[in-house]
């Protein structure tokens, strides 16, 4: 290559990630003026327009009209065309698999629940993953990208999951290979909590600015994904922040990842169930299946002032706020969300978890740090498969997001 071309293909790269903030911009706000833009980006009004008028070509952004911009002078709006342009989200779990439909600003048009048996057979599962991915391309034909959620420890470039609690028989599926020459679409993969961790950050309603925020996801599995001024800290096999298999107890259960007392096994919702079926047993029936269904029933008997179903949750609460204090003193967050199924206990645990960090963080640290439970109306791990592609079509609208023909 001479330097001719060595200066073309990065005068190509550069007006490409122009072109990526600015629909990034037009993803975060309804309606946006180019002079707006540009003083964002900081760029002249010129360049933006430039940018502009290309993505307009390309059926990306459209103009709304007037609208007051700064000084009340007025401005031609610009607004993301999100509605040509929608996302698949599949989140994959113990007992059951989801998938939405998206558009890339983030909103949602509809999404199935399907539950099965962790002793059902692979590929049956996998079978009806794909049916029901089908399905909603059949039904919506402006899908450019489809997003994958799975447990972890997920290994990004061999496809597999290392370690699935309760599922060992998935340890040997390469989801690469299942998924991504499947469909005509872009697929992209993420590990759960990572997932999550991306859909707080887009669409969380987070106090700006953002240094970096940790999701700690509290469910089937425990987990945590951690993202810094916008990008998601990975580590050399997307292994990194496995936060569920630190041990709390050198000396606890052998987890079925090999260490031994793992915060997973202590925090859980399956450790929540078992936890009630012990103690509280009369706070469940026999109706109460699934580990979602069992923890309702207790935060419920908790609310009515069930003592023994209070000490259990505030025994698992106590564990978060020690995995909680493991995140700040790892990566000095200044927010911390807490997600998914135990999540749900909410103002129950708060208060265990806050008391937790503040005996156990150093002042400095625990001031500048706010711990939260997850608000977001959709599944942040369903929320955050589709965030991961539309992350990666944002990166390249061009090849995308352009409206062919």
């Amino acid at each position: 290559m001479n330097m001719r071309d060595t200066i073309g293909s990065n005068n190509s790269d550069l007006t490409e990630m122009n072109r990526s903030a600015v629909v990034k911009i037009l993803q975060q706000r309804e309606v946006c003026s180019r002079a707006d833009i540009a003083k964002q980006m900081g760029l002249t009004q010129a360049s933006i327009t430039k940018i502009v008028a290309a993505l307009m070509e390309m059926g990306i952004v459209s103009e709304v009209g007037s609208i007051k911009g700064s000084g009340n002078r007025r401005s031609i709006g610009l607004k993301l065309n999100a509605d040509r342009h929608q996302i698949i989200g599949v989140k994959f779990s113990r007992h059951m698999f989801s998938v939405g439909v998206f558009d890339i600003s983030g909103k949602i048009y509809t999404h199935s629940e399907i539950e099965y048996s962790i002793e059902q057979d692979q590929k049956s599962v996998l079978s009806a993953m794909k049916k029901q991915i089908h399905h909603m391309l059949e039904k919506y034909k402006n899908v450019v990208a489809i997003g994958l959620a799975l447990p972890g420890p997920f290994l990004q470039d061999e496809g597999r999951i290392a370690v699935v609690t309760q599922m060992p028989t998935w340890h040997n599926i390469n989801f690469i290979e299942e998924f991504k020459y499947e469909f005509n679409k872009p697929f992209f993969f993420v590990h759960d909590a990572n997932a999550g961790a991306l859909a707080e950050w887009w669409f969380g309603d987070h106090a700006r600015p953002l240094h970096t925020l940790a999701y700690f996801l509290v469910g089937e599995g425990v987990g945590s994904g951690i993202i810094e001024r916008g990008n998601l800290l990975l580590g050399v096999q997307g292994a990194a922040s496995e936060i569920g298999h630190i041990s709390v107890d050198v000396k606890g259960p052998r987890c079925e990842c090999g260490n031994y007392g793992c915060l997973e096994l202590y925090c859980s919702a399956p450790a929540m169930v078992k936890m009630a079926q012990q103690r509280v047993p009369e706070c469940l029936s026999k109706s109460h299946q699934q580990s979602m269904e069992v923890c309702n029933a207790i935060f419920k008997a908790a609310r009515k002032g069930n003592a023994k179903a209070l000490e259990v949750v505030q025994e698992v609460a106590e564990y978060i706020g020690y995995g909680c204090v493991t995140l700040i003193n790892s990566y000095n967050p200044d927010i911390i969300v807490i997600g998914d199924i135990v999540s749900q206990g909410g103002d129950l645990l708060l208060p265990t978890i806050q008391e937790v960090v503040k005996q156990r963080v150093i002042s400095e640290l625990n001031s500048r740090v706010q711990i939260k439970i997850s608000s977001l109306k959709v599944d942040p791990t369903l929320y955050g498969a589709a965030a991961i592609a539309t992350d990666k079509v944002l990166q390249m609208p061009s090849a995308f997001l352009a409206i062919k023909g």
